[in-house]
């Protein structure tokens, strides 16, 4: 990092990939990731044109900024084409893409051909505007691409509500006057300019790559708009500086490649950690879940098991509860022994039951108040299911199994105020069915 020429392409990949993170958020959003992808291949006919026309006018052709003017021009002419295939014709949103996209992409690639075989034109470098540079950044493509993104990046802010709006629901916006396609073709917009800027980092092919993975990363992570933008940016930014630092450390590495697959590690570890939707998370979540279920229904085993011989636990007042032995609850639950012992070890393992030197389960005054809290959710649902449909035992006792631990306070305030009287409020209610 002592090197120059190492802090611009470090510094310059991290803020292309911040930018490009932060725009693909709305377009992810829109369900337009792949309208990307269709700018970045129709800027390649541009490119080879602004070649063409430089070379005709007497020049080299390798004047940076027109082509670039190229690219721009090409690329907003195919976003364009998509708007007004959209909003003219009935064809479906993927076709417009791949019909935009191929007839693009396939007069470039005539363009290129042609301006290979001219004189001068393996000379022409106009590879790099497919495959990306990086490490060939100078100061002009640095400044270039921060004043690209804090254009964008303030567009963005001052239009966050708007933006918002128009991507989680466009119909509403347009039946109270909004300027959908205005809207529309400013999300255009920032997303040509990151292609023009990306141009030369990744190149056209690769830059839509940062407008996918880190918007998509970032959904593993949360659901609201503002972390997801932000986050996306810095998983976009942390995406180019690894991947310019492992092209470094490792010879023969490409950068732009390199980059890309620094995206593709970020997406693996949301796939997998996502704490919203991350597959290992979400196990965690459903495996945690079920033991919280198991311990609630034993402790709603053990009271239905002591109210059954008299003795149930008093809310107020106790200490210990009797002790309940571990075949009475399997008799009950229906439970084999290792799915009651884990369940056993668990609530004794939060403080709320002991074994005694039987074996037998013993709750402690904070276990009989959760005993009565589960029994009362339990009873007042099993109510509630009674008074809808004429159902069996098995079915009410399944229906409440299955809905209580999702109970929250207010629905459990409103079934007591529908279904117990004031003088029964802190009572337990009696089963609908014989236990």
């Amino acid at each position: 990092m002592f090197d120059f020429n190492t802090r611009l392409v470090t510094f310059s990949s991290g803020i292309l990939g911040c930018l490009a993170g932060a725009v693909g958020v709305y377009l992810l959003l829109r369900r337009k990731s792949l309208i990307g992808d269709t700018i970045c291949h129709a800027a390649l006919p541009g490119i080879a044109l602004s070649f063409l026309v430089q070379v005709v006018a007497g020049g080299n052709g390798k004047n940076l900024l027109m082509l670039l003017l190229g690219a721009a021009i090409s690329g907003g002419l195919g976003s364009l084409s998509v708007m007004a295939l959209g909003r003219f014709t009935k064809l479906k949103p993927d076709a417009i893409l791949g019909i935009v996209l191929s007839v693009f992409f396939g007069f470039g690639m005539v363009l290129f051909s042609i301006v290979q075989q001219m004189p001068d034109g393996n000379a022409a470098g106009l590879e790099n505007f497919i495959l990306g540079k990086t490490a060939s950044i100078v100061t002009l493509d640095f400044h270039m691409i921060w004043i690209a993104t804090a254009l964008v990046l303030t567009l963005l802010v001052l239009f966050r509500k708007e933006l918002q709006l128009l991507c989680f629901d466009s119909s509403f916006a347009a039946s109270n006057g909004w300027p959908v396609a205005w809207l529309d073709l400013l999300l255009m917009a920032s997303v040509l300019l990151v292609v023009i800027v990306g141009a030369n980092v990744v190149g056209v092919i690769l830059v839509v790559a940062l407008m996918v993975i880190p918007p998509v990363c970032s959904r593993f992570w949360t659901e609201q708009l503002g972390r997801t933008v932000w986050l996306s940016a810095s998983i976009g930014g942390l995406s180019g500086i690894f991947g310019s630092l492992s092209s470094l450390w490792f010879e023969r590495l490409p950068t732009g490649p390199s980059i890309v697959l620094s995206a593709t590690a970020f997406f693996v570890l949301s796939f997998l950690f996502g704490t919203q939707k991350g597959i290992l998370w979400k196990a965690w979540s459903h495996y945690m879940a079920q033991r919280r279920a198991d311990s609630e229904h034993l402790l709603r085993g053990v009271f239905e098991v002591l109210e059954a011989r008299g003795a149930a636990p008093q809310a107020h007042g106790q200490t210990r509860s009797e002790a309940v032995s571990p075949s009475a609850l399997i008799q009950m639950r229906s439970w084999g022994e290792r799915r009651l012992r884990r369940a056993v070890d668990s609530i004794c393992r939060s403080g709320l039951g002991n074994r005694n030197s039987q074996g037998d389960i013993v709750l402690t005054a904070r276990g009989i108040q959760e005993s009565f809290k589960a029994v009362r959710r339990h009873r007042l649902l099993e109510i509630y299911f009674s008074n809808l449909a004429d159902l069996s035992p098995t079915a009410l006792d399944r229906g409440a199994d299955m809905l209580e631990h999702a109970l929250d306070d207010d629905m459990l305030a409103r079934l007591e105020g529908e279904f117990l009287p004031m003088e029964n409020a802190i009572r337990v209610p009696a089963s609908v069915h014989p236990i």
